[in-house]
């Protein structure tokens, strides 16, 4: 059987309720710039590990490969004969 297979991850997703397109470009200035106003807050805010460039691959791979084991076909057990059981 074919599984899905991650072929290539770029970046990071957005956290969740951070503004849209909008909000995450001035997330990733305020995380960038030390001087920004609301820096910490956003540092806080994120968990203070937030790195854009980390699609999370490992991740990926290993919700994948737990996906695939569900989706894998389970061998039957045989019908015991009419009468037998």
């Amino acid at each position: 059987m074919i599984y899905p297979r991650l072929l290539k991850a770029t970046g990071a997703c957005p956290p969740e309720d951070v503004g849209g397109a909008w909000g995450y470009e001035e997330f990733l200035e305020a995380l960038a710039d030390p001087d920004y106003e609301q820096h910490e807050d956003m540092l806080r805010w994120s968990g203070g590990d937030f790195d854009h460039n980390d699609a999370g691959i490992d991740r990926i791979v290993k919700r994948i490969n737990q996906l695939a084991k569900k989706w894998d076909p389970r061998p039957r057990k045989p019908k015991a004969p009419k009468g037998m059981t």
